[in-house]
């Protein structure tokens, strides 16, 4: 049940963001084992991001949202390979990209009228 939230600067390109949803389900199967027939993808667009004390020109945030449990190694590789996907679809520098990972308790997540 992951959701995964790209929060950027600019507005993504259609066929740019079918390359990045199947790259983060992708991600989150090969590291995580979350099917894609359970991952939602959101790409909040056209936000003002300040790092650094300055408007973020390119870059992003993701926000990784999941039921479950995961080992420290886990959450670095889907860092390092959220980092890669950005940076090779979007041009993103790994040091302009923020991944928050949030761990949730089935009892904490509803879905169909009902919790996990």
């Amino acid at each position: 049940m992951p959701i995964v939230n790209l929060i950027t600067k600019e507005k993504i390109a259609s066929e740019k963001k079918e390359i990045l949803k199947k790259e983060f389900a992708d991600v989150m199967y090969e590291v995580a084992g979350k099917s894609e027939n359970w991952l939602m993808v959101r790409f909040t667009e056209e936000e003002d991001i300040f790092f650094h004390g300055q408007p973020l020109e390119e870059g992003g945030i993701v926000e990784i949202k999941l039921v479950g449990k995961l080992q420290r190694g886990q959450k670095e590789e889907i860092s390092k390979r959220i980092c890669d996907v950005l940076n090779k679809v979007l041009g993103y520098g790994k040091d302009s990209i923020y991944i928050v990972i949030q761990e949730i308790e089935g009892q904490n997540w509803g879905y169909n009228g009902s919790t996990f």
